[in-house]
Protein backbone atom coordinates (compact mmCIF):
# COMPACT_ATOMS: atom_id res chain seq x y z
CA UNK A 1 0.00 0.00 0.00
CA UNK A 2 1.25 3.56 -0.92
CA UNK A 3 1.06 6.88 0.03
CA UNK A 4 -0.51 7.45 -3.01
CA UNK A 5 -3.57 4.57 -2.57
CA UNK A 6 -4.33 6.31 0.37
CA UNK A 7 -4.37 9.55 -0.21
CA UNK A 8 -7.04 8.35 -3.00
CA UNK A 9 -8.93 6.52 -0.97
CA UNK A 10 -8.92 9.81 2.20
CA UNK A 11 -10.03 12.30 -0.90
CA UNK A 12 -12.91 9.51 -1.37
CA UNK A 13 -14.32 9.83 2.13
CA UNK A 14 -14.45 13.95 3.09
CA UNK A 15 -15.57 12.76 6.78
CA UNK A 16 -12.70 10.40 7.53
CA UNK A 17 -11.18 14.25 8.88
CA UNK A 18 -14.21 14.97 11.34
CA UNK A 19 -14.06 11.00 12.42
CA UNK A 20 -10.43 11.32 12.86
CA UNK A 21 -10.75 14.81 14.95
CA UNK A 22 -13.32 13.08 17.12
CA UNK A 23 -11.50 10.06 18.14
CA UNK A 24 -7.76 12.13 18.54
CA UNK A 25 -10.61 14.09 20.69
CA UNK A 26 -11.92 11.46 22.70
CA UNK A 27 -8.16 9.16 23.12
CA UNK A 28 -6.89 13.06 24.40
CA UNK A 29 -9.39 13.56 26.86
CA UNK A 30 -9.54 9.90 27.97
CA UNK A 31 -5.26 10.41 28.74
CA UNK A 32 -5.89 13.79 30.02
CA UNK A 33 -8.57 12.01 32.73
CA UNK A 34 -6.23 9.09 33.14
CA UNK A 35 -3.11 11.45 33.69
CA UNK A 36 -5.01 13.14 36.72
CA UNK A 37 -6.76 10.65 38.04
CA UNK A 38 -3.45 8.91 38.42
CA UNK A 39 -1.48 12.33 40.20
CA UNK A 40 -4.09 12.46 42.78
CA UNK A 41 -3.77 8.56 43.69
CA UNK A 42 -0.18 9.55 43.71
CA UNK A 43 -0.78 12.54 46.35
CA UNK A 44 -3.53 10.35 48.41
CA UNK A 45 -0.07 8.21 48.72
CA UNK A 46 2.16 10.70 49.40
CA UNK A 47 -0.26 12.33 51.79
CA UNK A 48 -0.76 8.63 53.78
CA UNK A 49 2.74 8.12 53.85
CA UNK A 50 3.11 11.46 55.61
CA UNK A 51 0.48 11.11 57.75
CA UNK A 52 2.03 7.75 58.95
CA UNK A 53 5.68 8.73 59.14
CA UNK A 54 4.07 11.57 61.57
CA UNK A 55 2.24 9.14 63.81
CA UNK A 56 5.37 6.63 63.63
CA UNK A 57 7.51 9.91 64.96
CA UNK A 58 5.00 10.34 67.85
CA UNK A 59 4.66 7.34 68.58
CA UNK A 60 8.67 6.96 68.89
CA UNK A 61 8.69 9.90 70.86
CA UNK A 62 6.09 8.99 73.41
CA UNK A 63 8.44 5.95 74.08
CA UNK A 64 11.94 7.80 74.63
CA UNK A 65 9.71 10.34 76.52
CA UNK A 66 8.61 7.68 78.70
CA UNK A 67 11.95 5.90 79.28
CA UNK A 68 13.76 8.77 80.13
CA UNK A 69 11.56 10.09 82.51
CA UNK A 70 11.27 6.46 83.94
CA UNK A 71 15.53 6.32 83.98
CA UNK A 72 15.23 9.39 85.84
CA UNK A 73 12.93 8.05 88.39
CA UNK A 74 15.11 5.04 88.55
CA UNK A 75 17.73 6.83 89.88
CA UNK A 76 16.48 9.27 92.19
CA UNK A 77 14.56 5.38 93.55
CA UNK A 78 18.25 3.83 94.11
CA UNK A 79 19.88 6.88 95.56
CA UNK A 80 16.37 6.60 98.28
CA UNK A 81 17.34 3.34 98.63
CA UNK A 82 20.91 2.85 98.60
CA UNK A 83 20.51 5.83 100.94
CA UNK A 84 18.40 3.83 103.33
CA UNK A 85 21.05 0.59 102.93
CA UNK A 86 23.62 2.58 104.00
CA UNK A 87 22.29 4.40 107.28
CA UNK A 88 24.68 2.82 109.29
CA UNK A 89 27.47 4.06 107.28
CA UNK A 90 26.29 7.36 107.08
CA UNK A 91 26.04 8.00 110.57
CA UNK A 92 29.27 6.30 111.21
CA UNK A 93 31.38 8.37 108.57
CA UNK A 94 28.99 12.01 109.00
CA UNK A 95 28.42 11.67 105.61
CA UNK A 96 24.67 13.09 105.78
CA UNK A 97 25.45 16.33 104.05
CA UNK A 98 26.65 14.42 100.69
CA UNK A 99 23.61 11.99 100.69
CA UNK A 100 21.11 15.15 101.79
CA UNK A 101 22.37 16.84 98.49
CA UNK A 102 21.68 13.97 96.28
CA UNK A 103 18.54 13.44 97.37
CA UNK A 104 17.53 16.67 97.14
CA UNK A 105 18.77 17.23 93.31
CA UNK A 106 16.49 13.92 93.13
CA UNK A 107 13.62 15.32 94.41
CA UNK A 108 13.96 18.54 91.88
CA UNK A 109 14.74 16.61 88.66
CA UNK A 110 11.80 14.43 89.80
CA UNK A 111 9.42 17.98 90.22
CA UNK A 112 10.67 19.32 86.80
CA UNK A 113 9.85 16.68 84.60
CA UNK A 114 6.76 16.86 82.88
CA UNK A 115 4.85 13.87 84.78
CA UNK A 116 1.50 14.59 83.57
CA UNK A 117 2.15 14.51 79.96
CA UNK A 118 3.36 10.78 80.29
CA UNK A 119 1.04 8.41 78.74
CA UNK A 120 -0.06 6.54 81.59
CA UNK A 121 -1.62 7.97 84.72
CA UNK A 122 -0.18 5.54 87.34
CA UNK A 123 3.08 5.82 85.89
CA UNK A 124 2.86 9.90 86.23
CA UNK A 125 1.60 8.55 89.91
CA UNK A 126 4.62 6.44 90.49
CA UNK A 127 7.22 9.04 89.50
CA UNK A 128 5.69 11.30 91.36
CA UNK A 129 5.58 9.23 94.40
CA UNK A 130 9.17 8.17 94.09
CA UNK A 131 10.41 12.13 94.27
CA UNK A 132 8.21 12.20 97.31
CA UNK A 133 9.98 9.59 98.55
CA UNK A 134 13.17 11.38 98.05
CA UNK A 135 12.28 14.28 99.99
CA UNK A 136 10.92 12.27 102.72
CA UNK A 137 14.33 10.23 102.72
CA UNK A 138 16.22 13.99 103.02
CA UNK A 139 13.58 14.54 106.08
CA UNK A 140 14.46 11.60 107.92
CA UNK A 141 18.40 11.67 106.74
CA UNK A 142 18.27 15.42 108.49
CA UNK A 143 16.54 13.90 111.74
CA UNK A 144 19.18 11.01 112.07
CA UNK A 145 21.82 13.60 111.33
CA UNK A 146 20.67 15.58 113.94
CA UNK A 147 20.36 13.11 116.64
CA UNK A 148 23.45 11.54 115.80
CA UNK A 149 21.94 8.18 115.96
CA UNK A 150 19.58 5.23 114.51
CA UNK A 151 16.66 5.50 116.48
CA UNK A 152 13.28 3.03 116.04
CA UNK A 153 10.86 5.24 114.44
CA UNK A 154 13.62 6.50 111.89
CA UNK A 155 14.60 2.79 111.57
CA UNK A 156 10.62 2.09 110.38
CA UNK A 157 10.80 5.31 108.27
CA UNK A 158 13.80 4.05 106.41
CA UNK A 159 12.43 0.63 105.81
CA UNK A 160 9.16 1.89 104.60
CA UNK A 161 10.03 4.78 102.61
CA UNK A 162 12.85 1.99 101.21
CA UNK A 163 10.50 -0.62 100.30
CA UNK A 164 7.73 2.34 98.69
CA UNK A 165 10.89 3.40 96.50
CA UNK A 166 11.44 -0.34 95.09
CA UNK A 167 8.01 -0.80 94.77
CA UNK A 168 7.40 2.54 92.93
CA UNK A 169 10.46 2.24 90.51
CA UNK A 170 9.01 -1.64 89.33
CA UNK A 171 6.13 -0.74 88.72
CA UNK A 172 7.53 2.41 86.42
CA UNK A 173 9.86 0.27 85.29
CA UNK A 174 6.91 -2.64 83.79
CA UNK A 175 4.83 -0.20 82.79
CA UNK A 176 7.69 1.72 80.69
CA UNK A 177 9.14 -2.19 79.67
CA UNK A 178 5.60 -3.32 77.90
CA UNK A 179 4.55 0.10 76.29
CA UNK A 180 4.19 0.28 72.64
CA UNK A 181 3.68 3.98 72.15
CA UNK A 182 0.00 3.70 72.00
CA UNK A 183 -2.23 6.29 72.50
CA UNK A 184 -4.68 4.39 74.48
CA UNK A 185 -3.98 4.84 77.63
CA UNK A 186 -4.89 7.29 79.92
CA UNK A 187 -2.86 10.45 80.90
CA UNK A 188 -2.52 12.02 84.72
CA UNK A 189 -3.32 15.37 82.34
CA UNK A 190 -6.85 13.72 81.21
CA UNK A 191 -7.99 12.86 84.55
Amino acid sequence: MSWESISCWLDGHPGIAAWAQALGSLVALAVAIGVAWWQGRQSRILFQDQINHSAEDARLHRIASLRATVEVAEIAAERVIGTARRMSDIISEGSAGRYLDALDAAAVWLAKLPIYELPGAFVARDVQSIGMLADRMARVLERISAEGRLSEDNYKSLCGISDAAEKAAQKASSFADQYTGGTDVIRAVDL
